[in-house]
């Protein structure tokens, strides 16, 4: 091989390297088992991320907490993904 395809192709296997074994934030979603237990929180968060604080319960605040992650996120379509630190600040100051 030339030189100049030696380079092409060392930089072409450089990116497939690098696409597969760095991780996707957006693989790091919240687990929400705790929080479908409690009727309507799902939607409470939802509500949340667009600033409506009215429908936050205490139960719901409580399985927010459950998460032990502080770096995974809700993915509500088709609102961005919210990081699971911005709803436990908000229950903070809520409840």
């Amino acid at each position: 091989m030339k030189l100049k395809q030696t380079n092409v192709m060392f930089m072409v296997l450089a990116l497939i390297s690098a696409l597969v074994f760095l991780q996707s934030e957006a693989a790091d979603r919240c687990p929400t088992g705790n929080i479908n237990l409690v009727p309507g929180c799902f939607d409470a968060l939802r509500l949340a991320s667009d600033k409506d604080y009215s429908r936050l319960s205490r139960d719901c605040c409580r399985a927010v907490f459950s998460l032990i992650s502080d770096t995974c996120y809700f993915l509500f379509y088709p609102s961005p993904p919210c990081p699971i630190k911005m709803f436990k600040n908000i229950c903070l100051n809520v409840n």
